[in-house]
C-alpha cells in the first residue's frame, strides 16, 4: 500500500503534468494498476473501509461459526490453499444447505478478516500466546568415541505457553546448524511456530539498524520465507527478553547432558534426544500444575503447517584451488587434484558435508571438519598428479593414508616399475574398487608374485565377474535326425586288418 505523498504525486503527474499512466508508472517505479488506480480516484474520503460495527445476517447467522472456523483454520495455512469467498460460499451452499446470497457471505467475510487483522495487534503483546517460541545455542561438553574431550552446542526450541522445548546438537552454530536444527525440530513436531523469538545472533543478523529493525542475513531471510513464520530480535544484550528459552538451555545442560554424554555419531545421538525431551513433556508445568504434555496439545493446534516442499540446507561458495589443490572453508583446507590449480571450484557447504564441484562435475565429497587449520586429503585425488612425480610418493602428507599393503609395496618399487604399479593403483581407483586394494595386493603375494603384471591379472580375477552366456534360446524346434554311422570299420583298425 502507497503513503498519500505518493498519491499526491501520481495525481500531480496525471492533472497537472498530463503524463500517461505508463510514463507515471515508470517515473515512481510502481505498478501500472497501483498508478492507475490513485490517477482516476476522486472520491478520497475515508469510508471505504470496513466497518467494525456489528450487524445483523438473517440467514447468515447461524452459518457464522463455521465461516469463523474456517477463516481461523485458514491463517495457519498456505495462502494458496486458503479459501476464498467463492469457495466459503459453494461450501455453505453444498456442505450445510445454505439458501442466502453470495453478497451476504462476502460482506461478512471482508469484515471477520478486518476484525482479525485488526485484533492482531492486541494479540502480540501477551505473555505467552500460543504457538509462538523462542530460540537460542547452549555450549556443553562431551566425549568422542575415543573419550578425546569436546565442546558441541545445543539448539534448543522452547514454547512459553506449555513450556515444552526440543534440542538438537551440533558441532558449530553456524548458519547451516541453525537452519538444519530448526528444520529437523519443525519436522518433528509437524508444524512452525507463528513467530520465533531470538537474540542478535551472527547466522540471522548481518546488522542491526534504528528500533527494532534487523537486515537478515539471506540464508535465514530465504528459510524465513519458505516456513513462512515471522522473527522479533532482542534488544542488544538483553537475552532476558527470550527468558523461557535461556532456562530451557540451563535446564537441558544440567539434565540432557549430565553425566558428560558420549557421541559417537551427532545423527544417532540426536535421534535418541527426541525420546528424551518427550519425557520431559511429562512433568507438571511451572504455573498451571498439570503435565506440559496437555498444554501442548493444546498448543500444538495453533502452529502453521509444514510446508510442501522440502527445504534443503546448503551454501554456495566458488572458491579458486591454491597450487597444492586445496579449497578452504572456514580455517580447514579439503583436497582436490593439484592439475586444478588455480582454477575455480564451487562448493555445496552443509552443516555436515563439503561437495567439491568443477565444471558441474562432482570431484569430492567430504565430511565437514569443524576443527581449526585442518588439512583433509584424498589420496585417490593424487594418483595422476604422482604418476608424473613417483619419486615423491613416500614424502607427500598423504602418504599413510594410502592402503597399507601398497605403502610397502610402493616402497619397494623404483623408477619405471613404481610408475607402473601407481598407474594400475589408479586404474583400481578409476574402476571405483579401492576397497580391493589390499586384496590385490595379498593374492599376488600367495602366488608368490610382485610385478605388475601378475599383479593386474589377481585384480582381474578377483573383480571381474565371470562370463556366463546364456542357453541360445531357438524360435523353432530343430528336426531330429536318425544319423546312424557304420562303425565297423573302426573294429577292423583296432585288430591290424586293412579296411574293405
Amino acid at each position: 500500500m502507497i503513503n498519500m505523498t505518493q498519491a499526491h504525486y501520481i495525481k500531480h503527474l496525471y492533472e497537472n503534468e498530463e503524463k500517461s499512466l505508463r510514463e507515471i508508472a515508470r517515473i515512481t517505479e510502481l505498478s501500472f494498476q497501483t498508478v492507475q488506480k490513485f490517477a482516476y480516484q476522486n472520491n478520497w474520503n475515508i469510508d471505504h473501509l470496513p466497518s467494525t460495527e456489528p450487524k445483523k445476517y438473517p440467514i447468515l447467522g447461524a452459518h457464522i461459526p463455521t465461516i469463523n472456523e474456517w477463516l481461523e483454520e485458514d491463517t495457519r495455512q498456505p495462502r494458496k490453499q486458503r479459501h476464498t469467498m467463492t469457495r466459503i460460499f459453494n461450501r455453505l451452499q453444498k456442505e450445510y444447505g445454505f439458501v442466502g446470497s453470495y453478497s451476504s457471505v462476502k460482506k461478512y467475510v471482508r469484515k471477520k478478516k478486518y476484525l482479525m487483522k485488526e485484533a492482531m495487534p492486541g494479540y502480540l503483546p501477551l505473555s505467552q500466546p500460543m504457538g509462538q517460541a523462542q530460540i537460542d545455542f547452549g555450549v556443553f561438553k562431551y566425549y568422542d568415541a575415543v573419550r578425546r574431550v569436546g565442546m558441541a552446542y545445543a539448539l534448543t526450541i522452547s514454547f512459553p505457553y506449555s513450556n515444552m522445548a526440543f534440542t538438537q546438537v551440533f558441532e558449530s552454530q553456524n548458519q547451516e546448524c541453525l537452519l538444519e536444527g530448526m528444520k529437523r525440530i519443525f519436522d518433528h513436531i509437524g508444524g512452525t511456530a507463528i513467530r520465533i523469538k531470538a537474540d542478535n545472533m551472527t547466522t540471522a543478523v548481518v546488522h542491526i539498524l534504528k528500533g527494532a529493525k534487523r537486515e537478515l542475513s539471506d540464508g535465514f531471510s530465504r528459510f524465513m520465507l519458505h516456513y513462512r513464520f515471522g522473527a522479533d530480535f532482542c534488544n542488544p544484550s538483553s537475552g532476558n527478553e527470550k527468558g523461557n528459552v535461556e532456562n530451557k538451555v540451563g535446564y537441558s545442560r544440567r539434565n540432557f547432558f549430565v553425566p558428560i554424554p558420549v557421541i559417537e555419531n551427532f545423527d544417532e545421538y540426536n535421534e535418541l534426544l527426541w525420546g528424551i525431551c518427550e519425557d520431559d513433556g511429562n512433568r507438571n508445568h511451572y504455573k498451571f500444575n498439570i503435565p506440559m504434555k496437555e498444554l501442548w496439545k493444546e498448543e500444538i493446534s495453533h502452529l502453521l503447517v509444514l510446508p510442501e516442499y522440502e527445504y534443503q540446507v546448503f551454501r554456495y561458495e566458488s572458491v579458486r584451488i591454491n597450487k597444492y589443490g586445496y579449497v578452504q572453508v572456514d580455517t580447514n583446507k579439503y583436497g582436490v587434484s593439484p592439475e586444478l590449480s588455480g582454477q575455480t571450484a564451487q562448493l555445496k557447504i552443509s552443516f555436515d558435508s563439503v561437495e567439491i564441484y568443477y565444471d558441474h562435475n562432482l570431484l569430492k565429497v567430504y565430511k565437514r571438519d569443524y576443527g581449526k587449520g585442518g588439512e583433509i586429503t584424498d589420496w585417490t585425488q593424487y594418483l595422476n598428479t604422482l604418476n608424473k612425480k613417483p619419486g615423491a610418493v613416500e614424502h607427500t602428507r598423504f602418504f599413510n593414508q594410502l592402503p597399507k599393503l601398497w605403502q610397502e609395496h610402493l616402497k619397494n618399487m623404483e623408477g619405471k616399475e613404481r610408475k607402473t604399479a601407481l598407474m594400475l593403483l589408479m586404474e583400481i581407483v578409476d574402476d571405483g574398487n579401492v576397497s580391493l586394494c589390499d586384496e590385490v595386493l595379498a593374492l599376488a603375494g600367495e602366488c608368490g608374485r610382485n610385478d605388475t603384471d601378475s599383479i593386474r591379472q589377481c585384480y582381474y580375477t578377483i573383480s571381474k565377474a565371470e562370463y556366463h552366456p546364456k542357453p541360445l534360446m531357438l524360435s523353432a524346434n530343430v528336426p531330429s535326425l536318425n544319423y546312424n554311422p557304420n562303425l565297423s570299420s573302426y573294429d577292423c583298425l583296432m585288430r591290424g586288418g586293412q579296411i574293405v
